[in-house]
């Protein structure tokens, strides 16, 4: 064998001769860069879960710190064990220092919740240290989405655990390379989990595949080789060179593609994700709100009074109080106020599509000593976030409170909000039915309905084709041939709502006001099986540019809501000189009411079958159509599939190669035995299993008759060799030059093979079988 030859192979191993550092001095710089990178990618994620990037410096300052303090206590040749309890009780009293100072900010959200007494375990000594840590666990799972910074205290504690598992793990040597992954594999479930899936749609986990396993086949030297060139007299001595293998070029490639195919089979995925937080219940302040109705009463005797400024995207309406619960005497609200943005489900779904409204407002006659009593704030559909220190919502209604020191609204107050509102088109609602179930049952109560009343609606609706036509029928009796007067008697009981409908001009019937014309509609709705609600809030005119708009009290008004399954909650104004359906699509506001848009007409148009219009049985299948339904669910579907098959067809030979690389490994620390079963790999992947009579130096023949003379006499002193080491066991050779050895005659068995052989040779499992 030549110089260059020895002298390349006893320098064989690359970047992977980390692998074979002195005991005592660590994993060094290159794995400890490469986990504390891995680790580090996967807590990119976490910072979806919080309302600021400033998250990602605790973050990575947490990930960092602890390979910090494990490397500095293997230099003082501390044991592992004192390293793991000084940086556990760094992490502790840091954690629990933090949580401590951020409690006080934080309790007022939980105000209201009745919770009184004191765990035994909290008094203890160790309740009083870990107590506040715990509570910073429950106020981060409770608190809105994004969650504010300060809530970062029990993820970094996390972060800085795990890391500091994963940094143990790796100074123990290189058995431990699956430490990087797992911790990663942590940090963005936990990314995941608290971000119900959105925190990253498959991109950092493709990516934390590809550098994990880039890091398996770099470090461990499958990828690349360093070796010395052959000394030429004359010339300047060489240094080493880095040179790729063939196997481990493969590898980085196949990882590439596998992690490609990853995030692309991500995107095709569809469907709800996993919501931790449903299990977990937030803080509440239970409140009953009372119909303020003489609010209403008081706005339209003083019209031109200013109750507040509004500024931005809105659907034209604000909502001030809506009132879904109705004894047959008043509107009321028993509401469940959380924190805005808490994740809680309403009791019906939000409708299938929705639009977003972002507003500034500005708070004038509504708040203050001069302003209505009540701790509601204007807002529309779902509030999603706002500005307004200490801001409660109710999931079911939308309603937003901010609960003051005498019951009223601080005077000048200025907030954004952001909210999402149902939105539809008039082919959606008019092929909408309405679920049935304990859910809807709230929005259809009629306590001692008078049965006239009943009738007159089963009467105004007879033969409608669809619950929208239904909805909009009523609508258009209640209000055809009667009169609105704000100065007329309210009150929200049958008795007024029958005098509205049926009794004589003269004797008072046939006028009222907004208030009378909303609940005859919404009760003759729910006799008809419709969800209905009422709502009290502000018509916001239209802007002139960037102008903010006043709203006076002339613009308060008093309107219903119905759902439907699909649209969701759909806006009707019943009052004479309104827009039937202002909830819908604009096309259908700009008909006549009563109208179906015909064939032709803007907005789709759908012939619908009376029996199908009011299939409530199965209300979604009337609905918004599913994605399994809807137009390109199919080609989803189709690609999902596809994605998903591409990913089988590589990660099976992907498998195969990491396993047989995995075993290429093991045989390398094997010392001349491993190398020669190497060659016996080689062997068998070049024409097949030989027979088990077969010694080592027969196959050493054999692989003679398929290589160069150079090659098969290597392979007959590595025979010679092994069959020394396991029968009398001697001086080890160096290892180095017997892997260098079998990899040479590997590399010749491969080039003479056929080229079937050659393309499925680093991912054939046959000598995966063998011991």
């Amino acid at each position: 064998m030549s110089t260059s030859t020895s002298t390349s192979a006893s320098t064989a191993g690359g970047v992977g001769a980390q692998a074979g550092r002195p005991p005592g001095t660590g994993p060094g710089p290159a794995v400890t860069s490469w986990a504390v990178a891995l680790l580090l990618l996967a807590a990119l994620p976490l910072s979806a879960a919080f309302d600021s990037p400033l998250v990602l410096g605790p973050l990575a300052g947490a990930v960092v710190v602890p390979f910090a303090v494990v490397a500095l206590a293997r230099r003082l040749r501390l044991p592992a064990w004192a390293a793991a309890s000084a940086t556990l009780s760094l992490v502790l009293v840091v954690g629990a220092s933090f949580a401590r100072s951020a409690s006080p900010a934080l309790t007022g959200t939980g105000a209201g919740t009745g919770m009184t007494t004191v765990a035994a375990w909290r008094t203890t000594p160790f309740g009083e240290a870990a107590g506040p840590v715990v509570d910073a666990v429950a106020r981060l799972l409770t608190a809105p989405r994004p969650a504010p910074v300060e809530h970062v205290v029990p993820v970094a504690m996390l972060t800085a655990v795990v890391a500091l598992a994963v940094a143990l793990a790796v100074a123990r040597g290189s058995r431990a390379r699956l430490a990087p992954l797992v911790g990663a594999v942590v940090l963005y479930g936990a990314a995941q989990l608290l971000t119900a899936g959105a925190a990253d749609a498959g991109p950092v986990a493709a990516a934390c595949v590809v550098v994990a396993a880039a890091g398996w086949l770099l470090l461990d030297g499958e990828a690349v080789r360093r070796g010395t060139p052959e000394a030429v007299l004359g010339r300047a001595a060489p240094g080493s060179r880095v040179r790729w293998r063939a196997g481990g070029v493969a590898g980085l490639v196949v990882v590439a593609l596998v992690g490609a195919a990853g995030a692309g089979a991500a995107t095709a995925v569809r469907g709800a994700p996993y919501e931790p937080r449903e299990h977990v219940t937030p803080p509440r302040v239970p409140m009953s709100a009372a119909h303020p109705v003489a609010e209403l009463a008081r706005w339209h005797a003083e019209p031109d009074v200013p109750l507040l400024r509004v500024r931005g995207q809105h659907p034209g309406y604000l909502s001030w109080v809506t009132l879904p619960d109705f004894d047959g005497a008043r509107w009321a609200a028993h509401l469940d106020l959380r924190p805005v943005g808490a994740v809680v489900e309403p009791a019906l779904p939000p409708g299938a599509a929705r639009g977003e409204a972002r507003a500034e407002v500005e708070l004038l006659g509504l708040a203050g000593a001069s302003g209505p009593p009540g701790v509601w704030l204007p807002s529309v559909g779902h509030p999603v976030s706002t500005t307004a220190p200490g801001a409660l919502s109710d999931a079911d209604t939308g309603v937003l409170a901010l609960a003051g020191p005498d019951a009223r609204l601080p005077e000048g107050l200025v907030y954004e909000l952001r909210a999402h509102v149902d939105v539809s088109d008039v082919g959606h609602a008019a092929a909408a039915g309405v679920p049935a179930g304990e859910e809807v049952a709230r929005y259809l109560e009629l306590p001692r309905l008078p049965a006239d009343l009943r009738a007159y609606a089963q009467a105004v609706v007879e033969g409608a084709p669809s619950r929208l036509e239904q909805a909009m029928l009523l609508a258009e009796e209640v209000r055809t041939g009667r009169e609105l007067a704000h100065d007329a008697v309210s009150g929200s009981s049958y008795a007024r709502v029958r005098e509205l409908l049926f009794a004589e001009a003269a004797d008072g019937g046939q006028v009222g006001t907004s208030e009378q014309f909303t609940t005859a509609f919404a009760v003759l709705g729910r006799a008809v099986g419709l969800p209905t609600r009422v709502v009290l809030g502000f018509e916001v005119p239209p802007a002139e540019g960037e102008e903010p708009v006043v709203v006076h009290g002339a613009d308060a008004r008093m309107w219903a809501e119905v759902y439907f399954a699909g649209p969701g909650w759909v806006r009707f104004d019943p009052t004479p000189g309104a827009a039937t359906a202002t909830g819908l699509a604009p096309d259908l506001a700009a008909q006549q009411v009563g109208d179906v848009p015909q064939d032709g007409e803007d907005g789709p148009a759908q012939d619908l079958d009376p029996a199908e219009g009011g299939a409530d049985e199965d209300p979604e299948a009337s609905g918004a159509p599913l994605d399994e339904s809807a137009p390109g669910a199919a080609g989803r579907w189709a690609g999902a599939l596809a994605a998903l098959l591409g990913v089988a067809l590589l990660a099976v030979p992907a498998g195969l190669a990491v396993a047989r690389a995995g075993r290429r490994r093991r045989l390398r620390t094997a010392g001349v035995v491993g190398a020669w079963q190497h060659v016996a790999d080689a062997m068998l992947l070049r024409q097949g299993l030989p027979a088990p009579s077969r010694t080592a130096p027969r196959i050493a023949d054999d692989v003679a008759r398929l290589v160069d003379s150079a090659t098969g006499a290597a392979a007959a002193t590595l025979a010679r060799a092994a069959e020394a080491a396991a029968f009398a066991p001697g001086p080890a050779s160096p290892e180095g030059s017997t892997w260098s050895q079998a990899a040479q005659v590997s590399r010749a068995l491969r080039r003479s093979a056929p080229w079937r052989r050659r393309i499925t040779w680093w991912v054939d499992p046959r000598p995966l079988r063998r011991r």
